[in-house]
């Protein structure tokens, strides 16, 4: 063999305390690649961090506004509650009448309010009662145009009505 710079085993020139990107650059010359790889691993780790930041604070913002809702839903179905319990209460008979007096001003009339109309009489007398004095005075209404007081008339349920009052 002729003497030249260049040892006749490459593995007993190097030495053992190498470690691989070395190895690389001096056997196949990638350090590009193996730096590349590095910073694609790199990326992809900071890249998943990130995903999973994002997909908690998602998660967190979804449950607070599932709690609110839940909440407005509870305050709904107390309101429901209380307004059925509120309509049940009103739709009694006596809650109706004190509520006609109390915001309509509405009010049972008087015998001096009251008309009543017989079948074959042409005038009507209603007693007038007179506060200031213990008389009774009676006034003669005449008939109304639209009231039929023949004695042929037919008898509805308005014209019972009329003669209960």
């Amino acid at each position: 063999m002729a003497i030249s710079d260049k040892p006749a085993n490459r593995r007993a020139a190097i030495p053992h305390n190498t470690d691989i990107g070395e190895l690389f650059v001096r056997r196949f010359n990638v350090v590009s690649i193996y730096v590349g790889v590095l910073l694609l691993l790199a990326v992809a780790i900071v890249w998943s961090g990130i995903k999973t930041a994002e997909g908690v604070q998602q998660y967190h913002q979804d449950y607070k506004t599932l709690q609110d809702m839940k909440k407005q839903e509870r305050n709904l179905q107390v309101e429901h509650q209380r307004l059925l319990i509120e309509q049940q209460t009103f739709s009694a008979t006596p809650q109706i009448a004190s509520r006609a007096v109390a915001e309509l001003g509405m009010f049972s009339p008087t015998l001096k309010d009251k008309l009543i109309i017989q079948p074959g009489v042409a005038t009507a007398q209603v007693p007038v009662v007179d506060t200031d004095s213990d008389e009774d005075k009676s006034d003669v209404i005449e008939p109304r145009a639209a009231t039929d007081i023949s004695p042929d008339a037919p008898i509805t349920d308005a014209t019972v009505a009329e003669a209960g009052q």
